[in-house]
């Protein structure tokens, strides 16, 4: 870790002690040797405070390099992760880390590196020096928050390896000689000793957390499942999901989108939910901007987060088809006879959008005006409101290829009038993963596709899709393209996206599916028609799919047809990983080593 690194963990050192008294700045900066903690942790409550903070860290607000003044912008990095990856986009146009064309200087690269670190030192600092506070705990206190900061701690290492591969490895807070010569550890090593420490310390967690927002067995169990995957240790996740799967009070809620709803979450059905950063109701300054950056210009938003063709193409059909094959796709409307989990995760042409004020439009960019919706007598009417999603040069018809979220923006669960103020909680692990962990590792530990089906089956069944056909039971090609795609799309637009692309194939799938021109929906203006709702006039020639893959990588006829942006460059052995930040390169004066390729 670079000088100014170590500068930004100091002041979350001194948050995760003071923040639960009142402060809400950063503090002074000052350096680590001088945080001596002689007051502190010396109780159960300060011990407790003080792990508060590594779970603030864990938070991942996006900070400015360089800003100390001003409060963290209070959408978590974990909303822009997938947009680095084939399955979206974000509203800049070059310099991001999807196009290809980022340098080491990157600023997401550097909070990237920055947030985890953080939650690392905090978890460092807490682990060494809640020793003090020993003889006035209980033992299943002390042994409870030992390994709440060591499961944190591994979760944050999780997302440093899949980003930049090895790194330096701490499990003590950093000295300065540390900082000004790291090194960098092999991943696997780290990978091994994390795995070992879960499988001890998640015996000190109970199966469901203590309050909303911990951490519990089955998240440790479910870190070292992650772990296992990254380091293709198939046979170990597979294991390891099993007894999560078997001994753990999960199970999946009954209706998809709920997940991702306020309410959803405080009832949290079956336990799916395991962790989740909430936003509480009596702390004004508890939101995020999820509906602000994902939101429809109409919607008051500010629509610079968006899904991608691809994604949007991925999802199939409700026979189990995809849209290249199936019968009941619909160029026209292509929302309709989907996957229900796409209308839950993605908003295209033609679909219904909740405005604030809890009226609503239909989702059009191609026209001037709105097409309105009265969701009481459900009679669409075209409208003379103007259509801002079509006009604004950042809406999504200039920027986001005339596709948004809707997963995290639903607006009926705004706290009160709080506009663009949410307090939906950012779902960090659930259930529906480790089922699709479990089915992803038998396969490619060569079990049998019946029991890869049985979990992906689970996951299937509750979204309302077929389950899997003998067809596809009876080839591996097709069994991984099914498993890869369930991945993809039940779990898109949650931070976890680029673990996997890069990891299959060893970075060949990243390479088929990142090499491509940006290509969105159709430019043709749209139509309301009686029994099928606002079509395009001109559907759009249906995308080709990858033989090896399954998925779509080709828009015929896209350059008069569709949407266009940038064509993104991935380059094998270079972007398989994220370049460590410049500035911590050229602080350890050599000693820690660029990526291949940067």
């Amino acid at each position: 870790m670079n000088k100014k690194i170590y500068s930004y963990i100091s002041i979350a050192a001194i948050a995760a002690v003071f923040i639960l008294t009142g402060c809400k700045k950063y503090l002074s900066r000052e350096p680590l040797d001088t945080i001596t903690s002689q007051a502190f942790y010396s109780n159960a409550n300060e011990v407790n405070q003080a792990l508060t903070g590594v779970y603030n860290a864990y938070g991942a607000r996006t900070v400015a390099i360089g800003v100390t003044t001003n409060s963290p912008e209070p959408t978590s990095l974990y909303a822009k992760m997938d947009l680095y990856t084939e399955i979206g986009l974000e509203r800049g146009l070059t310099g991001t880390i999807a196009s290809g064309s980022y340098t080491p200087t990157n600023g997401a690269v550097a909070n990237i590196w920055f947030a985890f670190y953080q939650v690392i030192q905090r978890s460092n600092i807490l682990l060494l020096n809640m020793e003090k506070a020993r003889p006035v705990m209980t033992v299943a206190d002390y042994r409870r928050v030992e390994a709440e900061a060591k499961t944190l701690r591994a979760l944050a290492y999780w997302y440093l390896i899949v980003y930049f591969g090895d790194v330096p490895y701490l499990t003590a807070p950093a000295s300065n000689n540390e900082i000004t010569s790291g090194t960098r550890t092999p991943k696997r090593v780290i990978i091994n000793s994390l795995i070992n420490e879960l499988t001890v310390v998640c015996n000190d967690l109970p199966w469901l957390p203590t309050e909303a927002g911990r951490v519990s067995k089955g998240v440790a169990l479910g870190a070292a499942a992650r772990l296992a995957m990254e380091d293709k240790r198939f046979n170990d996740a597979a294991n390891i999901t099993d007894s999560i799967i078997s001994r753990g009070p999960y199970g999946l809620n009954p209706v998809f989108q709920n997940v991702f709803r306020l309410a959803g979450q405080r009832a949290n059905a079956n336990n799916e939910i395991m962790f989740i950063y909430p936003y509480g109701d009596a702390d004004a300054g508890s939101f995020n901007y999820l509906n602000l950056v994902q939101g429809s210009r109409n919607q008051g938003g500010q629509s610079s987060h968006f899904p991608s063709q691809f994604l949007v193409d991925l999802f199939e059909c409700r026979d189990g088809l995809n849209i290249a094959t199936s019968p009941l796709y619909n160029p026209a409307a292509p929302g309709r006879n989907r996957d229900p989990r796409m209308s839950a995760t993605v908003i295209v042409p033609g679909d219904t959008v909740v405005v604030q004020g809890f009226t609503s439009i239909i989702f059009n960019f191609t026209d001037r005006f709105q097409f309105q919706f009265n969701p009481t007598t459900r009679v669409i009417t075209y409208s003379s409101t103007a259509n801002v999603d079509s006009a604004n040069i950042f809406g999504p018809r200039a920027n986001g290829l005339g596709n948004l979220w809707r997963k995290y923006t639903n607006d009926r669960d705004i706290n009160g009038n709080a506009g663009n103020l949410f307090k939906v909680g950012w779902v960090n692990m659930r259930f529906a993963e480790m089922l699709l962990i479990n089915a992803e590792a038998k396969l490619e530990a060569g079990r049998s596709a019946n029991e890869v089906a049985a979990s992906i089956n689970r996951v299937r069944t509750r979204a309302g899709m077929p389950m899997v056909s003998p067809t596809v039971l009876a080839s591996t090609q097709l069994l991984r393209q099914l498993v890869r795609r369930e991945k993809t799309v039940e779990l898109a637009n949650e931070g976890l996206h680029m673990a996997d692309m890069r990891r299959w194939d060893d970075g060949a799938y990243a390479f088929r599916v990142m090499n491509n021109q940006m290509y969105g929906q159709s430019t043709s203006r749209m139509t309301l028609i009686p029994g099928l709702g606002v079509t395009f006039n001109t559907p759009p020639t249906t995308p080709i799919f990858d033989a090896t893959y399954g998925v779509p990588t080709s828009w015929p006829n896209a350059e008069t047809e569709r949407l266009r942006r940038e064509l993104r460059v991935f380059i094998r052995g270079q972007h398989n990983l994220c370049p460590i930040p410049q500035s911590d390169i050229d602080r350890t004066q050599g000693s820690l080593v660029q990526n291949p390729g940067w």
